[in-house]
């Protein structure tokens, strides 16, 4: 967009709204915490409809310009689950709510068009999660006494209750690593306390780590003060989070940004060929399951080898898959429709060499996600910024008509950002 659309505080105004919708996209649990902490109960149906809420704010962009695209996309996998609901006898909503996220945030970006304001974004975004990890970390105590997470969650029905537990914290069950595993970053310092932030759950602060290491990466090399600033972002997120997800993909990413280019990216395409192959061998080679990341790969794994004809094709009732992150996409989804919303995510215009590489970067973070994990790739509060980024990187501005006369613009006067 020309510089005269940008400064106009019409559209600083919407930028300032967009980037406000974002930021509760991420906090609005941690709002809901609050609220539940001090005597407003958080149920799912509360939690459906604060995320319907701020997918609403997101109308005013989204109207601007219809993505014909998005919405073929989004019919036909309608009449997907239309088909499945009829075949099994249940409809699940769940599955809808996990692919309607994806497809509207990056419909939002898409129609905005603007990484600089998702850098604006982000950057807010960073600052907030890494002062409330800090009080946190500094004062938890104080921070239990106001976000009582393992309250929310037994209100929310995410876990059940476990009277030792209680008595002993208020955080998520994995907030604390347990005796015998240990803290992988500074465990003589922090001790065995994993903050979560306004996330929660200190699983999701390693994946929102993730997500903006991945956007520091990307950048061109001239732009390597910015790239800095968040990389640093992220490698203190990742600290106190103490992500060994974010461990394992951060310099997987920092070696593909060094050694790949142009078209070389497109290799990621076959990362989730790559993650489904690695489950199914660990399920094949491994006899007994523990609780380690070799052992969630192997629970993947075991799961595929019960599928038949039509779990494949999401058609029949499956069990919630709450680890195995492959199970659960292709028994929700079926194999037709996760190859066709993988390819369309590859046919998305790629205007520069930094939409490539945050291209492939999302691709690798999905692909070993889903195997070490369930859901964690369709939470909303990771799941609506990185959808979001990834449409921003498109740069395919709506047109939208700036207020003030109709004066002729001349064709060549129209900078659409690319």
């Amino acid at each position: 967009m020309n510089t005269l659309s940008i400064n106009n505080p019409v559209n600083q105004k919407a930028d300032t709204y967009i980037c406000l919708i974002l930021v509760f996209a991420v906090t609005y649990q941690a709002f809901l915490c609050l609220l539940n902490t001090f005597g407003f109960p958080a149920s799912i149906a509360v939690v459906g409809a604060s995320e319907a809420l701020i997918m609403g704010a997101c109308l005013p962009i989204l109207m601007r310009r219809m993505a014909v695209q998005l919405i073929a996309v989004l019919a036909i996998s309608g009449a997907f689950f239309c088909l499945a609901g009829i075949t099994s006898g249940q409809f699940n909503v769940k599955a809808v709510r996990d692919i309607l996220i994806p497809l509207w945030f990056l419909w939002l970006g898409y129609n905005l068009g603007r990484p600089d304001v998702a850098e604006r974004a982000l950057k807010w975004i960073c600052m907030v999660v890494i002062a409330i990890g800090t009080f946190e970390m500094f004062w938890l105590d104080t921070y239990t006494r106001f976000f009582d997470i393992y309250g929310y969650y037994l209100n929310t029905g995410n876990i059940t209750p476990v009277t030792d537990y209680v008595r002993e914290s208020r955080l998520q069950l994995n907030g604390i690593r347990p005796e015998g595993i240990g803290r992988t970053f500074f465990p003589g310092l922090l001790g065995s306390h994993r903050v979560s932030s306004v996330f929660l759950e200190p699983v999701s602060l390693g994946n929102f780590a993730t997500i903006v290491s991945a956007w520091a990466l990307s950048y061109d090399a001239k732009d390597w003060r910015k790239a800095l600033w968040f990389l640093v972002a992220a490698f203190v997120m990742i600290v106190i989070a103490d992500s060994r997800f974010a461990l394992v993909l951060v310099p997987t990413m920092f070696a593909m940004r060094l050694f790949l280019q142009g078209k070389a990216f497109y290799f990621a395409s076959l990362a989730p060929l790559a993650g489904v192959t690695l489950v199914m061998a660990m399920g094949f080679t491994t006899v007994e399951y523990t609780d380690s990341f070799s052992g969630r790969l192997a629970l993947c794994g075991w799961a595929l080898e019960e599928f038949d004809l039509q779990r494949l094709l999401g058609l029949d009732l499956a069990p919630s898959y709450g680890d195995m992150g492959y199970a659960y996409l292709i028994s929700r989804f079926g194999l037709p429709l996760c190859l066709l919303l993988w390819a369309g995510f590859w046919l998305l215009p790629s205007p520069d060499e930094r939409a490539n590489r945050f291209r492939a970067f999302v691709a690798v973070y999905a692909a070993l996600i889903l195997s070490v994990s369930g859901t964690s790739l369709f939470a909303f509060k990771t799941s609506a910024l990185l959808w979001f980024l990834v449409g921003c990187l498109i740069q395919r501005p709506a047109l939208a008509r700036e207020p003030g006369p109709a004066l002729p613009i001349q064709p060549k006067e129209i900078n659409y950002g690319r």
